[in-house]
């Protein structure tokens, strides 16, 4: 990366952020208003316009900026955007920014409010997107080795039951299963106190397993009940060595000017309707920068088909398990806010867990 100085710097920190603010290329005269305002802070009172302009076209031929067509303003490149970020992550490592305290407090109050609710993973997938006003993604752990608490039955008619497996993180398995023959209601509650008995403490890897397909060596309608209850309940757990995903936000982002030309947003349709993919894409990314937070810029993204969009990538951990979290969103997404809320969320989750 060129070395660039400190006018420069100001002048394309100042594109970048209206280019964020606007959705537009910026002007010479637009960033000479916006410097000599004062919105920017620590920078000159006085600038002149024509150094503004050949700072710009310096910009433009090092790769920073691109000029859509003649006489229009400038856009950031992802080499622009890369060089933004990158000062606003010095920041962030030498933890000279402060957490403001309205993100502070909101994700305080969520992830407080989600301890102890089975859609944990949901609130904050929806926490994320609000805080960022981007696509917020949650992978959360893999529930393999959540121990189960205890088995519920509940008759629905004389050879049909819901089976209801509540683990130790709060979460709820529940599934229709069909009797080998009529039962009464004494015989299945009998029949959820020996699986209860059986399955307390074991992970959800063991009932996957199988240790609990043989449940008593004595025959009698109650052991019969139970052992083909347990039979088809191992189907409840079929999917739970996938992690859980949550989704959040796709409607923030589709007014926005990148959504002008389809093509960015089928690529991201195709992205978010398998969750197959989410969780293969979360696991490549998390990989390639060690699990450390990850900024993906543009063509930087080694996933292909989201190259026209940045991402960013980090873990968070639940009940002593770790997930994956990100933030995705057009390359001008307002990354000052996004470091803040994954920060806010990744502090929380550190407190409450």
């Amino acid at each position: 990366m060129k070395t660039i100085d400190t006018r420069s710097l100001e002048i394309l920190d100042a594109i970048v952020r209206l280019n964020i603010e606007t959705g537009r290329a910026v002007s010479s005269g637009l960033v000479e208003r916006y410097l000599t305002t004062g919105v920017m802070a620590g920078v000159s009172s006085t600038v002149c316009s024509a150094t503004i302009r050949n700072v710009m076209k310096k910009l433009e031929d090092e790769g920073f900026l691109e000029q859509p067509h003649t006489s229009a303003g400038r856009l950031p490149t992802d080499a622009g955007y890369r060089v933004y970020v990158d000062r606003l992550r010095t920041d962030w490592a030498l933890r000279t920014r402060v957490i403001p305290e309205d993100i502070r407090l909101e994700a305080h109050r969520d992830l407080h409010r989600a301890e102890g609710h089975p859609d944990r993973i949901g609130i904050m997938a929806r926490l994320l997107s609000r805080l960022t006003s981007n696509i917020s993604i949650i992978v959360g752990p893999s529930l393999d080795q959540v121990r189960a608490q205890r088995v519920e039955l509940y008759r629905r008619s004389s050879t049909r039951v819901l089976m209801v497996v509540i683990l130790d993180n709060n979460q709820v398995r529940t599934g229709m299963v069909k009797l080998n023959e009529p039962q009464n209601d004494s015989v299945i509650e009998q029949a959820a106190r020996l699986i209860s008995q059986r399955v307390a403490g074991r992970t959800v890897e063991e009932i996957r397993g199988g240790v609990l397909d043989t449940v008593d060596l004595v025959r009698n309608p109650v052991t019969r009940c139970a052992e083909a209850i347990v039979k088809q309940g191992k189907e409840l757990f079929h999917d739970a060595d996938q992690p859980e995903v949550q989704l959040e936000g796709v409607a923030n982002i589709l007014g926005e000017p990148e959504f002008g030309d389809p093509e960015p947003l089928k690529a991201l349709l195709r992205f978010i309707e398998s969750p197959a993919a989410i969780r293969s894409a979360m696991d490549q990314l998390d990989g390639a920068c060690g699990g450390a937070l990850g900024v993906w810029i543009g063509q930087e993204n080694p996933l292909g088909e989201l190259r026209q969009f940045s991402m960013l990538t980090g873990r968070f951990e639940l009940d002593g398990r770790q997930g994956l979290l990100a933030v995705l969103g057009p390359r001008r997404m307002w990354y000052q806010q996004a470091f803040y809320s994954i920060d806010a969320l990744q502090q929380v989750m550190s407190i409450t867990r």
